[in-house]
């Protein structure tokens, strides 16, 4: 389950950056490319990966109890994972209603203020601290070798990309301003 559960947080990941890219262009204005399907099918696996996570979560909790070897402090980055975890499902709606609704058929704008600006960048952070700490976890998963190189490139990449993004909501936000 675990194996699948990876590739699923694979794929994720990669219509993730691809959503992300597209989204923070459209966001400054530089192109104008909206793939809904893509944003659905994300969503979907996102929470396909979710009710995987919560069940292999309870699985270890319930092994940990039973063994009472409960070590909380030893395991930070396992709890760092679920809560940041939990914290993208929560931000997630704040995502898909921070730019607008659709009423009638139209898509309507909602005004991008702070609330939305600060919401939008803490889910990035989220999605920043749930990608950092299981790269490692996923390259070991799939039998990647030289795991401190690819690790380094990954999470350079995946930085770049969430900084990208975040430069895109602050744009749209100063857009919204002017």
């Amino acid at each position: 389950m675990r194996k699948i559960n990876g590739i699923i947080a694979m794929i994720v990941l990669a219509l993730f950056v691809i959503h992300g890219l597209l989204g923070a262009l459209n966001l400054m204005n530089v192109a104008t490319v909206i793939v809904k399907a893509l944003s659905h099918t994300m969503l979907c696996l996102i929470i396909i990966h979710a009710l995987i996570s919560i069940g292999l979560t309870v699985r270890s909790v319930r092994t940990a109890l039973k063994t009472k070897a409960v070590y909380l402090r030893q395991n930070r980055l396992f709890w760092a994972r679920r809560i940041s975890g939990a914290l993208i499902l929560a931000l997630v709606f704040f995502h898909i209603t921070a730019f607008g609704y659709t009423s009638g058929g139209v898509f309507r704008l909602v005004p991008f203020d702070v609330f939305r600006l600060i919401t939008q960048i803490l889910f990035i952070l989220s999605i920043a601290v749930h990608i950092i700490t299981n790269v490692r976890p996923a390259l070991i998963t799939f039998g990647v070798k030289g795991l401190r190189a690819r690790t380094g490139d990954i999470l350079f990449f995946i930085s770049a990309v969430l900084l990208f993004m975040a430069a895109g909501f602050i744009i749209y936000y100063i857009r919204w301003q002017l």
